[in-house]
């Protein structure tokens, strides 16, 4: 999943459950969860760690992180009744596998491998078996699914 769409469904744990170690620990969770359903990736993730053409993942993520960034910044300043720092703690477990991976990608960690691991058997767990989905697919229904999620809060 996108990390826009892992940060929208952290905001709307976070707003749910109202407590920051709750969230973060749901968050995470979430996160594992969501990644199982297929959505898109496999090709530019193939093209980063095995053929090593960067520039496409880097300019996904980028703008992903971008707009990641304009959706936490508009959720943290609606007028909810919910902790900041419960929503703040339950994004940031929603998007920390992530960031775990990208700094795998980055140190090559031998320490982090197990997480690499685990993170990958939740991510390939249906597309490695039934096959990925095209990105814009994805894209558009994850575009979907976040609209939908905000309209929750």
């Amino acid at each position: 999943m996108t990390i826009t769409t892992h940060a929208a469904i952290g905001a709307v744990i976070g707003f749910s459950v109202g407590n920051p170690v709750a969230g973060f620990i749901i968050g995470m969770c979430s996160h594992f969860l969501v990644d199982m359903i297929p959505h898109g990736d496999s090709n530019l993730a193939k093209k980063f760690r095995i053929q090593k053409k960067k520039r496409g993942a880097v300019t996904f993520t980028t703008i992903d992180a971008v707009i990641a960034i304009y959706v936490i910044l508009g959720v943290s300043n609606l007028p909810i009744p919910t902790s900041d720092v419960a929503l703040s703690a339950a994004i940031a477990g929603s998007i920390m596998p992530d960031l775990v991976i990208g700094l795998h990608d980055l140190t090559k960690s031998k320490y982090l491998k197990w997480f690499v691991k685990l993170h990958f058997f939740f991510h390939d767990f249906f597309s490695k078996k039934y096959g990925d989905i095209k990105l814009g697919y994805a894209i558009i229904g994850q575009a979907v699914i976040v609209v939908l999620l905000l309209n929750l809060i």
